[in-house]
């Protein structure tokens, strides 16, 4: 039988979710590096638009998405952090 401390499994879930972070991030800043902008200049240029453009309009669902999941990594890595968690 394995042991895990509950200590380890912080650590290993501290880890993933540093993963997890630094794979959003990439992604958000792919975006920025495309557009020259941060997220919310470019949704308020999207929603601006005179004329629709799908590829844009693709971009912003997607990196919208992107920025959700990053808020949520953020609020969880903060919790982790000041130890606000449970284990089950």
């Amino acid at each position: 039988m394995t042991i895990i401390s509950q200590k380890k499994l912080k650590d290993m879930y501290y880890a993933n979710l540093m993963y997890e972070y630094h794979r959003i991030t990439e992604k958000i800043r792919l975006f920025e590096n495309k557009y020259g902008m941060v997220f919310i200049d470019f949704e308020r240029a999207v929603k601006n638009m005179e004329k629709e453009d799908i590829e844009k309009w693709d971009d912003y669902m997607e990196w919208k998405g992107y920025e959700k999941v990053l808020q949520g990594l953020i609020k969880e890595k903060k919790e982790l952090e000041s130890g606000n968690y449970t284990l089950s």
